[in-house]
C-alpha cells in the first residue's frame, strides 16, 4: 500500500482538523478537574476523600468525557459530509468523462450501455464500484476500435496526416519517397515537401495534383486526396499518375484483347457454319475427288481446334492491331521506314486457312496478302515480290502444284520461298511438290505457333 507523504493526505484533511479540537477539549476539562480539587481543598482543608465532594468530581468528569465526545461526533459528522459532497463532484465529473469517450466510439461499438441506472439510497463506496465497473467496460470497447496506426502503416500509397498544415504521422512509404524519417519530418510545414501543380479529374471529381522531390533529388507528380476531419486533421493520399496511366493502358489492351478474341470468334462461327454447309453438299455430290474432301475436313478441324483452344497469337493480334492504331501518323511511318517488313502471301481458296493464318502473321508484324486461287496469286507476283508464300494445294481452277510451277518460271532476280499447305503429305506428295519448285509443307491442321516457326526460320535462313 502506497504511504502519501504529500501535504493533502488523509491525516491533514481529515485526522488533524478532528484531532486538535478533541485534544483542546480534553484540555479544558483537565483544567476544570483541577479547579475543582483546588476547590474542595481549599473548602475542607485535609479531609479531601469526601464521598459528597467526589461525586462533585465524577459528575463533572463524566460531563466533560461526553462533552468531548460529542464534539468529536459532530465534528466528524460534518466533515464526512463535506467529503461525501466533494466525491459527488467529482464522480459526476467522471460520469461526463465516460460518457463523452464513449460517445467517440465507433456506431457498431455502442451496442449496450455502459454507465448502468444508480439505485435507490446509493452510497459513495457503490456509486465508485459502479463508475470503476464502468471504466473496465469502456476501455475494453475502446481497445476495440480501429487501430488506425496500423492501417496507416500498411497503405500500399504514400500517406501522411497533418495538423493545422503541419506533417504529424506518416506511413513507411511516404518516408521511403521523400528519403526521410518520420522524426525528420514530423513538425515540418506541408507546403515544404509539397508543390501544387494544377488539378486532375479522378473518379469525376477533381483532384489536386502537386509534385514531390524524391529520395533520388528528382521531382514525381502525384495526385493528392486530402481527408479532412473537422478539427484541424487532414490525411493525405498520393496516387502516382504514371503508374495509373500504365494500369489504364493495360486495362485498355486488354479490352481490346478481349474484343478482338469475341470478334474472332464469331467469325469462326460464321465460317464454320458455311464450312458445313459446303461439306455437305461435297458429300452429297457424286464423283467428288477425295483429296478436296480432306482439305475441307482439315480446314474444320484447323477451325475447331482453335477455336477451342483460344490460341494467344490470335488475341495479341488484335491488341496489336489496337495498340498501332492509336499511334500517330507519324510514329507508324516512322516505324515501318525504321524495319524492313516482310512480306507473306496467303494463297488459299478456303477462308479458314486464310483467316487464320492472316491473324496469326500479322500480330508477328508482318504485311499479308491473300488470294483465292492460282491466277490471282500469279498476278499478285508481278505487282510485287513477296518474300514468303503459302500455297494451298487443292484449288478450283489452278491447283497449287501448277501454280508453283508457273510462279517458278516466271522469278528472275528475288526468289521467294513457296510452302505447300495440304492435307495430304504421303511421300509421294512431297516429292511432287518439290519437284514443282516448292521448298517446304505445312500439313493440316496446324497449330497457330507451327506456322509462326516456319516462317521464323526461312526468313532467317533467307537473311
Amino acid at each position: 500500500m502506497r504511504v502519501d507523504k504529500a501535504t493533502d493526505s488523509l491525516w491533514q484533511r481529515v485526522i488533524w482538523p478532528l484531532l486538535w479540537p478533541l485534544l483542546t477539549t480534553q484540555l479544558g476539562l483537565m483544567l476544570l478537574c483541577l479547579l475543582a480539587w483546588l476547590l474542595i481543598w481549599q473548602t475542607n482543608g485535609q479531609n479531601t476523600g469526601s464521598w459528597h465532594n467526589l461525586s462533585w468530581l465524577l459528575l463533572a468528569l463524566a460531563l466533560g468525557t461526553s462533552l468531548s465526545v460529542a464534539t468529536f461526533l459532530l465534528m466528524l459528522r460534518q466533515r464526512l459530509q463535506q467529503w461525501e459532497d466533494a466525491l459527488g463532484v467529482s464522480y459526476e465529473r467522471l460520469e461526463r468523462l465516460l460518457g463523452i469517450i464513449h460517445g467517440d466510439l465507433p456506431t457498431w461499438l455502442k451496442s449496450e450501455r455502459v454507465l448502468p441506472f444508480a439505485g435507490a439510497g446509493e452510497g459513495p463506496v457503490r456509486r465508485l464500484e459502479r463508475l470503476l465497473d464502468a471504466l473496465e467496460t469502456l476501455m475494453g470497447r475502446v481497445a476495440e476500435r480501429p487501430r488506425f496506426a496500423t492501417m496507416l502503416g500498411r497503405l500500399p500509397l504514400p500517406t501522411f496526416i497533418t495538423r493545422e498544415g503541419k506533417l504529424v504521422e506518416a506511413n513507411g512509404v511516404f518516408e521511403q519517397l521523400v528519403g526521410r524519417s518520420l522524426g525528420e519530418l514530423r513538425g515540418l510545414e506541408l507546403s515544404y515537401l509539397i508543390r501544387a501543380d494544377g488539378a486532375a479529374e479522378a473518379g469525376g471529381q477533381t483532384a489536386e495534383v502537386v509534385r514531390i522531390s524524391d529520395s533520388q533529388g528528382g521531382y514525381r507528380t502525384f495526385r493528392l486526396l486530402s481527408l479532412d476531419d473537422g478539427h484541424g486533421h487532414c490525411m493525405g493520399l498520393l496516387e502516382d499518375i504514371v503508374d495509373q496511366q500504365q494500369q489504364l493502358a493495360q486495362l485498355m489492351l486488354s479490352r481490346d484483347r478481349a474484343r478482338e478474341e469475341s470478334r474472332l470468334k464469331s467469325r469462326y462461327l460464321q465460317v464454320l457454319q458455311k464450312e458445313l454447309g459446303e461439306l455437305m453438299h461435297t458429300l452429297q455430290a457424286p464423283g467428288q475427288p477425295t483429296p478436296r474432301l480432306l482439305e475441307q475436313l482439315a480446314d474444320l478441324e484447323t477451325l475447331v481446334t482453335n477455336l477451342v483452344e483460344e490460341p494467344q497469337a490470335l488475341g495479341a493480334a488484335g491488341a496489336t492491331r489496337a495498340a498501332a492504331s492509336r499511334q500517330t501518323p507519324t510514329a507508324r511511318r516512322d516505324e515501318a521506314l525504321s524495319s524492313q517488313v516482310p512480306r507473306v502471301l496467303i494463297v488459299d481458296d478456303g477462308p479458314v486457312n486464310t483467316m487464320l493464318a492472316r491473324q496469326v502473321l500479322e500480330a508477328e508484324g508482318m504485311r499479308v496478302d491473300t488470294a483465292r486461287d492460282g491466277e490471282e496469286a500469279l498476278r499478285l507476283r508481278e505487282q510485287q515480290c513477296y518474300d514468303l508464300v503459302f500455297m494451298d494445294i487443292y484449288m478450283q481452277g489452278l491447283d497449287g502444284v501448277e501454280t508453283s510451277r508457273r510462279w517458278r518460271s516466271a522469278e528472275q532476280a528475288q526468289r521467294s520461298v513457296l510452302v505447300a499447305l495440304t492435307a495430304n503429305a504421303s511421300d509421294s506428295d512431297r516429292q511432287r511438290f518439290f519437284d514443282a519448285g516448292m521448298d517446304d509443307y505445312l500439313a493440316k491442321p496446324y497449330r497457330p505457333q507451327a506456322l509462326v516457326d516456319l516462317v521464323r526460320r526461312w526468313l532467317a535462313a533467307d537473311a
